[in-house]
């Protein structure tokens, strides 16, 4: 897994879910079709109906969601979704906690 932060900008061509899976995808390296359901971590009809642009071509100021899948933290707002790997689920943490004890 790539350990940069990854960037895209929301457009008005693209769902909000569209470009998350694509940062995703360029921050893990992997595949889109790889990656898990987004419906697994986030309601992707909500998410893209939180940021649909109103009044004009911007999401409404001040929105911000954020979440975690694929081991990577995803935060949207500004008209930017923002991947940074790293992030450990709670898959993840109950994972480990199994591993210590045993």
């Amino acid at each position: 897994m790539s350990a940069t932060e990854t960037t895209r900008q929301l457009s008005r061509a693209d769902e909000v879910c569209t470009t998350v899976a694509l940062a995703v995808a360029d921050a893990t390296e992997t595949p889109v079709d790889e990656l898990p359901p987004l419906y697994t971590v986030i309601d992707p009809d909500a998410l893209n109906d939180i940021f649909r642009p109103r009044n004009g071509d911007r999401p409404p100021a001040g929105t911000h969601v954020s979440f975690v899948i694929a081991g990577c933290t995803v935060s949207i707002r500004d008209g930017a979704v923002v991947v940074s790997p790293g992030a450990e689920t709670a898959d993840d943490r109950t994972a480990s906690a199994r591993a210590s004890a045993n």
